[in-house]
């Protein structure tokens, strides 16, 4: 049995975690984690998911749990998930990161306390974006550097960071392959006279919409001819099973920096 504490227990993906972890026989939810000021402090957990009683009261204090987990899975913030990942590290437990918006600076930090302990990071734990992932990086192989490339994310208007992560993994993944970084060739959306299109650059553009969750587009254009590459999340569902595949995953390791990539046996060169 793999015991989970869910950090970020009454957020948006906090209670598709809580509903999909608890339907799994293969784990046991015995921690779910918010900010002290929360609302639903002292709250059953899986009523404020809107499934059953889980017996799993909402609480502040992930170290009093801890020692009796196997994995942490935290969709938070970063400053949320680096306080986290100490108690983890503190324990020697396994920990699954969905928290996006970390600079390369924070994500060197976690992947140091992957040394001693297990880690999966992902800026998108949907278990086809990954493989889109994988087919876009194919994609950039074959095409080269004569087709032209646009990435569009879409989300809610709740969402604080943008470009979305997954959009920025999409243009990390197509630099890298080019043999270029993103930092050099991205252009975060346009504003008049934005001058001619040069050909290496890497376009990403973000919308906020109403209640999208998610939708994410990647287009190669050449000579007469386009092709689009479309992901589009209808649920939160999508994110919270790869999550479990991810803690399943990373409970069978001693330490080590993961992505789904490595969930999913998904090579990227």
């Amino acid at each position: 049995m793999i015991n989970v504490v869910v950090c970020g227990a009454a957020g948006r993906m906090g209670k598709e975690n809580i509903s999909v972890f608890s339907a799994d026989s293969d784990v046991k939810i015995i921690g779910a984690i918010e900010v002290k000021n929360s609302k639903f402090m002292g709250k059953d957990a899986g009523t404020v998911a809107g499934i059953d009683n889980i017996g799993i009261n909402i609480t502040s204090n992930i170290e009093n749990l801890i020692q009796d987990s196997t994995v942490v899975v935290d969709f938070t913030n970063p400053e949320a998930t680096l306080e986290n990942i100490k108690i983890v590290k503190k324990y020697s437990k396994a920990i699954v990161i969905g928290t996006t918006g970390f600079s390369e600076n924070k994500i060197s930090l976690l992947k140091e306390y992957s040394k001693s302990i297990p880690v999966v990071l992902s800026p998108n734990m949907s278990q086809g974006v990954n493989v889109l992932f994988y087919l876009v990086s194919k994609a950039t192989e074959l095409l080269g550097e004569q087709f032209e490339v646009e990435i569009t994310e879409i989300h809610h208007n709740s969402k604080i960071d943008a470009p979305s992560g997954t959009a920025l993994q999409f243009g990390n993944i197509i630099a890298h392959t080019r043999g270029t970084n993103l930092e050099e060739v991205g252009v975060f959306g346009r504003y008049g006279l934005s001058g001619e299109r040069k050909k290496e650059q890497i376009g990403i553009t973000s919308l906020r919409l109403s209640d999208v969750i998610g939708d994410h587009s990647v287009i190669f254009g050449g000579p007469g001819e386009r092709i689009e590459f479309i992901h589009k999340s209808s649920s939160r569902k999508t994110y919270a099973s790869g999550a479990l595949r991810a803690a399943k995953f990373v409970a069978q390791k001693k330490n080590g920096f993961f992505s789904m990539n490595d969930v999913l046996g998904i090579s990227i060169k």
